[in-house]
């Protein structure tokens, strides 16, 4: 298992999960092989990362970041969220089909998913990166942007935890998982996600990882989040000003007083 602290641009992780049937700390410890310099120009290529992050840099920031230390630092409670009970439509995500509900049996019913939940995956998002994002902006829906080639899109919850969640694990037979967390004001929350909803919802804006925190386009999962918290001054700034996945909670002020509310 790679050693991580939290650092600059954690986000760029070269650290694909290659097989479906390793744990997710097997399938990191696979993945040294793929910080090479010719998977850097890769990225480069591609459009994944900024000419503005060294090859240098990005090997630093792949070796700076570990899900487990998050829930470390930011744990959360044994329970599955749930979405608006209220919602027809999505009655059926509670709790996941029976095949892929081991992980949600042995767990205690959680709260509600509400407006502004900060949602942090340790499921791939896209080609070459570990770790992903994305805020609630009701119950039932999440804002985020997948990956290279994707533009910010809403989601419903349940397709959330079906890509990114216990279901996506269940099926791979990983620990694969999102934590959710919440500041203690729901006005805050619901100003943060409003803003979200208002800057990114239906925008063409294009996924590139950059230093430049505060332009809107190009952008990345975690960045969308701490933009839109950092409208309401809720976060402080991430070093090298690229905020990561699992720095999120870190960058929070103690004012918010952010915790765990559960997994999905």
């Amino acid at each position: 298992m790679i050693k991580k602290s939290f650092g600059i641009a954690t986000l760029v992780l070269s650290l694909a999960l290659t097989s479906p049937n390793l744990s997710y700390a097997e399938d990191l410890s696979q993945s040294k092989n793929d910080l090479s310099k010719s998977t850097y120009s890769n990225f480069i290529g591609e459009g994944v990362v900024s000419e503005t992050v060294s090859y240098n840099s990005w090997v630093d920031i792949n070796t700076n970041d570990s899900f487990e230390e998050l829930e470390e630092e930011f744990p959360v409670p044994d329970r599955l969220m749930e979405v608006d009970p209220s919602n027809e439509k999505d009655k059926s995500y509670s709790i996941p089909s029976v095949s892929y509900s081991i992980m949600a049996a042995t767990s205690s019913k959680g709260p509600v998913l509400k407006k502004g939940d900060i949602l942090v995956s340790n499921a791939t998002s896209s080609y070459g990166l570990t770790g992903h994002a994305g805020i609630a902006i009701s119950s039932s829906q999440v804002l985020h942007i997948s990956g290279a080639g994707a533009h910010p899109k809403v989601i419903s919850s349940k397709t959330w935890q079906d890509r990114y969640g216990i279901v996506k694990g269940q099926k791979e037979g990983s620990n694969i998982k999102t934590n959710v967390y919440r500041i203690k004001s729901t006005t805050n929350a619901s100003k943060a996600a409003n803003w979200a909803v208002k800057n990114y919802k239906g925008k063409k804006y294009d996924y590139i990882i950059t230093p430049t925190i505060s332009s809107k386009n190009p952008t990345y999962c975690s960045k969308i989040v701490w933009q839109a918290y950092r409208s309401i001054k809720a976060v402080n700034y991430p070093a090298g000003d690229i905020p990561t996945p699992y720095g999120l909670p870190k960058y929070f002020k103690k004012a918010q007083n952010l915790k765990g509310m559960g997994y999905l």
